[in-house]
């Protein structure tokens, strides 16, 4: 036979209520899941977190995200000597296209706002 409407409705309700925990019921909750190692391990992560604290203040400078390698990784001589052998890149804006979609098509641009050239 099926049960009742009321005691469905009273199972729900005390799933929703649940009686209070005792105080031993709490400390075995809280060994639960604990090792031999657990308290040093806890100990050990505490002293980690300390210490990155401790070293981003020092720092004081936080990450961002702008994709640079962290500053003691930087090789400003090596860049230097690199940036000096390469020509320096010019930036230009396409003003004009003369002829578009065909195989001619040429194009006036800005170089830097010093001169026009047609390419």
């Amino acid at each position: 036979m099926a049960p009742a409407a009321a005691d469905i409705e009273d199972e729900i309700k005390d799933e929703k209520n649940p009686p209070p925990l005792y105080e031993d019921d709490i400390a075995l909750l809280k060994t639960y899941g604990l090792g031999p190692y657990s308290t040093g391990i806890k100990k050990a992560e505490k002293e980690i977190k300390e210490m990155a604290k401790k070293i981003n203040d020092l720092r004081g400078i936080k990450g961002s995200d702008t994709g640079l390698a962290a500053p003691s990784q930087w090789d400003l001589v090596s860049d230097k000597q690199m940036m000096q052998a390469e020509q320096p890149l010019q930036v230009a804006s396409c003003t004009k296209v003369i002829s578009p979609n065909t195989e001619d098509a040429k194009y006036v641009i800005n170089v830097k706002q010093i001169a026009k050239e047609l390419l």
